[in-house]
């Protein structure tokens, strides 16, 4: 266990500093531009002549460090957003939460648990969060905004540890919680962006993954923590023993820990990147829309075709995250506390590894193209699941699949919202559009709500994968983001 963590530690720093290795940080300037710089170049001997012509500048740095300080940026943000993807440790982290805390009503609720609306809580906070992360980025800069937002999510896990009902819980867990995402999400997408703006799909892929990929990072440090010794549920009560619950509050406190340091880093090293002071110029201003207010832009038939085609697609994933660990737990030959953990690892390693890859398929193939493809393949594996409980290894891998479709959902959105909307505004739009992923959590939440007692998983199935159909049919409509 010790050496698979070091491993995963190990390759989540160096994935996202692969993945945009430095390169010549050259911009060129337009001959006004060359104008008004001349008076100031003849003037200070700091700036080299070869620096001028290029016009190579950084904001908080020389221009000679902006030749490998650009994708310090990237890494700051995959490395925060390791920490703010945990929301998808939940699936894991509810078969430890104590029994008195699994229902609302405490021990005396039944049915489906209470305490899955988490997941779908956190994120209609992180909408109303990621709207206001603007107003912070502008007064703060985007380094400290991103810690600020982060470091509110690390208090809310800390906190967390000390409730004992499941709604002084979701209080922290999830809304304090959720809200600091919000806040922290955009900041270092935007530093990307600036620093790469050809390169925007891929971009945003790295730092996304590491949204992904905090899932199989901190699904094996929090079994660990709260089931050292992997021991199993009871056949008939479907519950741990004792001393699992001992240990959830203990967990939590040291999970809390561990992401405010790894924030700390991630935003040291956003400050280190700083911005590009010049931004290239070819004809049209850069990052330019064609829309003139963010309200235009959000009533426009692009963004209702594009939040549509998020919503519908995104619920099957969500909703995977939430219940793969349910789901499974009723079949003998999946039953396995450590098992059903490590399954949830890896599908977050292919949610979080798989949104560079889409990042960098978007980039070449358009977002429509690639859109449609994803939609196919989640409901293809949507309606096979259920075929897949007799064996781990087809279970592993169906699971995989759909977790590796939710990431593909949400690293070609911002990079749809840069292209459709431009990327001053498209960052603006992307917090509005987020509002999908919370609808489409919380539509999933319903799904298994309505239909699992009556029903069953076969029908929810069937349900999401009928909506990733209907997403892909929505998309021909956006035409080629």
């Amino acid at each position: 266990m010790r050496l698979s963590i070091f491993l995963a530690l190990a390759a989540a720093f160096i994935s996202p500093a692969t993945a945009i290795a430095p390169k010549p940080y050259l911009r060129p300037i337009n001959s006004k531009q060359q104008t008004a710089l001349a008076p100031a170049l003849s003037n200070t001997q700091a700036v080299s002549s070869a620096d001028a012509e290029a016009g190579v500048a950084t904001r908080g740095g020389s221009a000679a460090s902006g030749l490998s300080v650009a994708p310090l940026a990237i890494l700051g943000g995959f490395l925060t957003h390791l920490t703010l993807g945990t929301l998808y440790c939940w699936g894991n982290f509810q078969s430890y939460l104590p029994p008195s805390m699994k229902y609302f009503a405490g021990l005396s609720g039944s049915g489906t648990p209470d305490s899955l609306y988490v997941i779908p809580l956190g994120m209609v906070f992180m909408c109303i969060g990621m709207p206001m992360s603007s107003f912070f980025q502008a007064r703060l800069g985007l380094p400290l905004s991103m810690f600020f937002g982060s470091l509110l999510m690390a208090g809310g896990v800390y906190l967390s540890s000390f409730a004992t009902t499941l709604a002084s819980f979701m209080v922290t867990y999830a809304v304090m919680f959720g809200f600091g995402v919000g806040l922290a999400y955009t900041a270092p997408i935007v530093a990307g962006w600036k620093h790469f703006p050809a390169r925007r799909g891929l971009v945003s892929g790295c730092i996304l993954g590491g949204f992904g990929s905090g899932g199989f990072l901190f699904n094996m440090v929090g079994s660990a923590l709260a089931n050292p010794d992997k021991l199993a549920l009871d056949p008939e009560t479907k519950l741990f023993p004792s001393a699992v619950y001992d240990n959830f509050p203990g967990m939590l406190r040291r999970l809390a820990l561990i992401y405010a340091s790894m924030q700390v880093v991630g935003a040291l090293l956003l400050k280190t990147a700083g911005l590009p002071a010049v931004q290239a110029s070819s004809g049209k201003a850069a990052g330019a829309s064609k829309y003139s207010s963010l309200k235009e832009a959000v009533f426009s038939k692009q963004f209702v075709l594009l939040w549509s085609c998020i919503m519908l697609s995104a619920t099957a994933g969500l909703n995977t995250v939430s219940v793969y660990k349910m789901f499974g737990n009723q079949f003998p030959a999946l039953k396995s506390d450590a098992y059903l953990a490590m399954v949830g690892g890896l599908g977050s390693v292919a949610n979080g590894v798989g949104r560079t890859g889409w990042g960098i398929l978007q980039d070449k193939l358009g977002f429509r193209t690639l859109f449609t493809f994803l939609t196919a393949m989640q409901a293809v594996a949507m309606m096979l699941y259920k075929y897949t409980v007799g064996n781990r290894t087809l279970f592993t891998g169906t699971t995989m699949v759909l977790f590796l479709c939710l990431g593909g959902n949400f690293a070609m959105a911002p990079g749809a919202c840069g292209k459709l909307f431009g990327a001053d505004m498209g960052p603006k739009v992307f917090a509005v559009l987020f509002s999908a992923f919370a609808t489409a959590a919380i539509g999933g939440s319903a799904i298994n709500k309505q239909l699992m007692g009556s029903l069953g998983f076969d029908a929810i199935f069937k349900v999401l994968a009928a909506l990733s159909v209907l997403a892909g049919v929505t998309v021909g409509a956006l035409g080629d983001a």
